[in-house]
C-alpha cells in the first residue's frame, strides 16, 4: 500500500515563533486565524480564504465546489497521493494526465487529451517549488470548459511569469504541513482568486479545534523543528515507527478549523518567507553547480519564466548509478515511489487509460535533496559529494 510521502524532519519553525505559539496553544491567540486570513489575502490577492486543518481538507473543499459527486477530475499522475485522497473523499470519478519528467510540470499534449476526454476540474500541482505551466494549462482548460484547481501545496514561494505559485487561481490550495515552505506544523487554505466562483468557497469553518489538539499541534512542530539539523537526520531516520522516506496512506476528513497554534507559526513563517526563499535558492545553486559536475545525475530544468522555490532539490538518476538511490541520514530521498495509477484505494474511482512515460520515469529515477536553512557547509559539502561521487 502506499500513501503519504515521509520527507525526514525539516522545518521552517524558529525557537521565538514556537515561544510566540504558546500562548495560541493554551487557548488564548483568538486572533490568530482573523489575522493570518488578512495576510493570505493580501500575500495572494484572493478576495476569500478558507483556512482549515490540512491543504488535502483544502483541496476537498476545491473538488467539492467545483466537481458534482461522481464527476470527473484531472489529477497529475506523479504527485502527492493526498490529492487522490481529497478526489476519494468528494467521491469523484479521475483521469491521469503525464508529468513531464524534465521540469516536473505538466505534460500539456497528455493534458489536451484527457481533458478532451470529458472533465469539470484539473488539478495543477507545482513539485518541489518548481513552477507548473498553470497558464498554459487554464488555455487548454478553457477551450473545455474546465475549472482549474492550483495546487500550491509544494509552491514554497516560488513564482512563474512573476506571478506567486498560488496567485493563479481562480481557485489555489496551500499547505502549512511539515516540511513545506510556510510550515505551521499543520493547517491549510483554499484560496479564492479574483471572485468567488461559488458560495461553498467562502462558507466559514464552524468547527473551532480545541485548545487540547492546538497544544498537540505545539509539541509535535517542537520536536520536528529540534530534529531538523541534519546533524541530527540519522536519529529518525533510523526509528521504523517514523516511516521516513516511505509512504503512509492516510484517508481523508471531512475538513477542520486549522488550530491557533498553527496559524501563530504559519504567521510567523510569512513573515520571513522571503529571507527562507534566498537561503533555499542560494543552496540550489550550490547543489545545481555539484549536479553539473556528475557524470550520473541530472537536475530538473524549471520552464520559461519560472523562479523555483526550492522546497527540496529534484534530480534524476541514471539507471547505471551503482549504490543506494536514497540517503535519508542526511535528508536525501527518492520521490514518490508509484504513481497515482498503483494507488489501491483510487483504483476504483480511474477512468481512461492515458499512457504515462514521464511519470513512471520520474517514479523510476527520481531523488530529493534538502534545501533548508539548518544545511550548513559542511551538510552542503556532503550532499555535493554524494551527488558527484
Amino acid at each position: 500500500m502506499i500513501g503519504r510521502h515521509q520527507l525526514p524532519v525539516s522545518s521552517t519553525i524558529t525557537a521565538r515563533s514556537l515561544v510566540r505559539a504558546l500562548a495560541p496553544a493554551l487557548g488564548a491567540g483568538a486572533g490568530e486565524r482573523a489575522a493570518l486570513d488578512a495576510e493570505l489575502r493580501c500575500a495572494f490577492d484572493a478576495s476569500a480564504v478558507a483556512l482549515v486543518d490540512s491543504g488535502t481538507s483544502a483541496l476537498a473543499m476545491a473538488l467539492r465546489a467545483t466537481t458534482p459527486v461522481g464527476g470527473v477530475v484531472a489529477l497529475p499522475a506523479y504527485a502527492c497521493v493526498d490529492i487522490g485522497a481529497a478526489a476519494i473523499l468528494a467521491q469523484l470519478r479521475v483521469r491521469l494526465y503525464d508529468v513531464d519528467p524534465v521540469t516536473l510540470s505538466a505534460d500539456l499534449d497528455s493534458v489536451a487529451r484527457v481533458l478532451a476526454a470529458g472533465t469539470h476540474s484539473i488539478v495543477v500541482s507545482h513539485l518541489y517549488g518548481y513552477p507548473a505551466d498553470v497558464p498554459r494549462v487554464a488555455a487548454i482548460a478553457a477551450a473545455h470548459g474546465t475549472v482549474v484547481i492550483e495546487d500550491a501545496a509544494q509552491g514554497a514561494w516560488g513564482s512563474l511569469l512573476g506571478t506567486r505559485l498560488g496567485a493563479f487561481g481562480p481557485l489555489a490550495v496551500l499547505s502549512f504541513g511539515r516540511g513545506k515552505g510556510m510550515t505551521g506544523g499543520g493547517g491549510g487554505a483554499l484560496l479564492t482568486i479574483g471572485e468567488p466562483t461559488s458560495d461553498a468557497l467562502v462558507t466559514p469553518i464552524t468547527h473551532v479545534a480545541a485548545p487540547a489538539s492546538s497544544l498537540r499541534t505545539l509539541v509535535v512542530t517542537a520536536a520536528q523543528w529540534a530534529l531538523g539539523r541534519p546533524a541530527l537526520y540519522a536519529l529518525p531516520s533510523a526509528i521504523p515507527a517514523l516511516h521516513l522516506g516511505e509512504t503512509i496512506y492516510h484517508q481523508a476528513h471531512e475538513p477542520r478549523a486549522i488550530t491557533s497554534a498553527s496559524a501563530s507559526l504559519v504567521r510567523a513563517a510569512l513573515a520571513r518567507a522571503d529571507a527562507d526563499l534566498a537561503v533555499r535558492r542560494r543552496h540550489a545553486e550550490l547543489l545545481e553547480r555539484a549536479a553539473q559536475k556528475a557524470r550520473d545525475v541530472t537536475a530538473i530544468v524549471p520552464i520559461a519564466g519560472a523562479e523555483p522555490g526550492y522546497l527540496r532539490f529534484p534530480v534524476r538518476l541514471a539507471s547505471t548509478r551503482a549504490g543506494p538511490r536514497d540517503r535519508p541520514a542526511l535528508g536525501i530521498v527518492r520521490g514518490y515511489p508509484d504513481t497515482l495509477a498503483e494507488l489501491a484505494e483510487l483504483r476504483a474511482s480511474l477512468i481512461g487509460n492515458e499512457k504515462l512515460p514521464g511519470s513512471r520515469e520520474l517514479q523510476r529515477s527520481l531523488v530529493t535533496l534538502p534545501t533548508h536553512a539548518l544545511l550548513d557547509e559542511h551538510d552542503l559539502l556532503k550532499l555535493s559529494n554524494w551527488m558527484v561521487d
